[in-house]
């Protein structure tokens, strides 16, 4: 189907957007125009009864543009709902999903959970099919309710099937993945606290896997529960997976810093002297460690506890070699962002920080850790843009800011 290219922009979009999106077309022409690619690629029995609101970017520049949306709809028997609608340029998608051609570009659009990247998705979202699965894996299907916890298009979902008695969760992946989940589970289950993979599918592209105890650290943190888990106790949860099969090696976060540079210097111009001088500081002052199984991605989401006890470890996909110290940098720099995204919250949250880099400034060079913090918090510094917040750009210049502190503590330290 074809676009209408008049009325080429949604209402609101700002003149810096504009900017961006006059430099990236692909980029405006997700962004700035998605409700009419909505809109154009509805049935008749499906109406848009409100703007398609942005909630979620993944913007690869030179590449592809994959943006969710979420939007009021009406269907044909007068109800309305919220449904989640993707919209996408630059990949490759299956036969069936609606292409609507503007600019010359061809833009796929679909609504959750046709995700064509992910075709174990549907299954794990509609009750009668996920209590099929529940029974292949020996668990009663009866009152079963489902929430979707995790959806990142194209790439992976986590949806909570819960019952009366069993809760467990379906993460979906690309089907040429699920294996190698399906082994990094088997391998992890042996030493650390992780879920417990009840079954899983390689045409799908779904794990079962079993609820942890608990709830996550981040919320914890943001219910302002008082009791949080010590240094030592994340430093033994980190300890379980030194003995465990990781998947291949992972860039470090030094390697990666140029990345984040470049992409912020995108979607900021105006930035990119400055995260280009951060990025070129941090690399010419970082050293390499000697590789070992981390989790590479280790923050206080990832972490379930009971009052201040760990009771386990999730989102293990990223499981793999690397350098030791970038978990510790991770996990510090996930509380600075969070931080700043809860000022109600920060004198809290920057006292549990100080906390805890007094005890890992003893098990790490508290410069190389200093300088990992500031690289970290260089890659955090794009989350407000890729989930769209109204200030993303202040939100995200007050991140390189905090990023270029950490590079000073580093810098002020012997080496």
């Amino acid at each position: 189907m074809r676009y209408d290219e008049r009325g080429c922009h949604d209402a609101g979009v700002l003149e810096q957007d504009r900017v961006l999106y006059e430099s990236h077309p692909d980029l405006g022409l997700v962004l700035g125009r998605g409700t009419d690619l909505i809109a154009a690629a509805l049935d008749d029995s499906v109406t848009l009864v409100s703007r398609a609101k942005p909630v979620q970017v993944r913007f690869v520049p030179g590449r592809s543009v994959t943006a969710r949306f979420s939007a009021t709809v009406e269907v044909a028997s007068g109800d309305t709902r919220v449904d989640t609608f993707v919209v996408s340029v630059g990949l490759r998608v299956a036969s069936g999903i609606a292409i609507v051609t503007a600019h010359g570009r061809d833009v796929a659009v679909w609504r959750y959970p046709a995700d064509p990247f992910l075709p174990g998705l549907p299954s794990v979202t509609e009750p009668t099919a996920a209590g099929r699965l529940l029974e292949q894996v020996g668990i009663e299907s009866s009152g079963i309710a489902l929430r979707t916890r995790a959806y990142r298009p194209s790439r992976r979902a986590v949806v909570e099937i819960q019952t009366p008695q069993d809760r467990v969760f379906a993460k979906v992946v690309r089907p040429a993945k699920v294996a190698d989940l399906q082994r990094l589970h088997t391998s992890l289950a042996q030493s650390a606290p992780i879920p417990m993979s009840l079954g899983w599918s390689e045409t799908s592209g779904i794990a079962m896997l079993q609820a942890l105890g608990g709830r996550s650290l981040r919320t914890a943190i943001e219910d302002d529960e008082q009791a949080l888990p010590s240094a030592g106790a994340l430093l033994d949860l980190l300890g379980t997976l030194k003995g465990s099969r990781g998947g291949p090696s992972r860039p470090s976060l030094v390697e990666r810093v140029g990345d984040h540079a470049v992409f912020l210097g995108t979607i900021i111009p105006d930035a990119r002297d400055r995260v280009d001088h951060i990025a070129h500081t941090i690399s010419s002052m970082a050293e390499r460690e000697d590789r070992r199984v981390i989790h590479g991605d280790f923050h206080a989401s990832q972490i379930m506890v009971d009052q201040s006890q760990i009771t386990g470890l999730v989102d293990i996909d990223t499981v793999s070699p690397g350098e030791p110290t970038d978990d510790l940098a991770n996990f510090l720099a996930h509380l600075a962002a969070l931080a700043s995204a809860r000022p109600d919250l920060g004198p809290r949250i920057s006292a549990y920080g100080t906390e805890l880099l007094g005890v890992f400034d003893v098990v790490a060079d508290p410069r190389q850790l200093r300088l990992r913090i500031s690289a970290a918090l260089l890659g955090y510094a794009s989350g407000p843009f890729r989930v769209q917040e109204t200030e993303w750009r202040s939100e995200t210049t007050a991140r390189i800011e905090a990023a270029a502190e950490w590079l000073d503590a580093a810098s002020v330290l012997e080496h």
